[in-house]
């Protein structure tokens, strides 16, 4: 009787660290391992950005020299800059402290394998840039952006934005 309450009281205790060390492992490459509240993030819709409280402004927008587009959902905004949450996805820190305190975003159906790519020529219109996103010193744009459309089933165009 002795030898299995010792059993039983090892099984436990063995239990209990397998436990706590899948705890650790899983904070180590979960959330707290990817460490996402440090990242710059932009939201996908015009719905998610007002529930943040972070929408500025709809923008005005022309699709030209287009083909092969049917179905297809576009809608530019500008939005405040903002991080995530330290334990939550849900939480937004706006951020204040940066050049760039506000994005050019656009809502887009994601169904249609459809690249939007902003113009290397147009980057530069923009105060900081990379190919998909734009960062605004002040919320509104100083000129024109040119987006280029690209499908794989031949879908193509161009987006002006102002």
């Amino acid at each position: 009787m002795k030898k299995i309450a010792i059993v039983f009281t090892g099984l436990c205790l063995i239990g209990i660290l397998l436990y706590y060390l899948f705890g650790l492992f899983s904070s180590s490459v979960g959330w707290y391992g990817y460490k996402k509240w440090k990242y710059r993030v932009g939201t996908t819709s015009i719905l998610e950005s007002k529930n943040r409280k972070i929408f500025v402004k709809h923008l005005n927008y022309q699709i030209v020299d287009s083909s092969n587009l049917k179905g297809f959902h576009f809608r530019p905004y500008i939005e405040k800059g903002f991080r995530y949450g330290y334990h939550s996805m849900d939480e937004t820190r706006i951020d204040t402290y940066t050049k760039y305190p506000y994005n050019l975003s656009y809502e887009r159906n994601k169904k249609d394998s459809i690249v939007l790519n902003i113009f290397p020529e147009d980057r530069v219109k923009l105060d900081s840039s990379d190919v998909n996103w734009g960062y605004l010193k002040q919320p509104y744009l100083q000129d024109t952006i040119r987006i280029k459309i690209e499908g794989v089933t031949n879908q193509k165009g161009i987006i002006k934005i102002w």
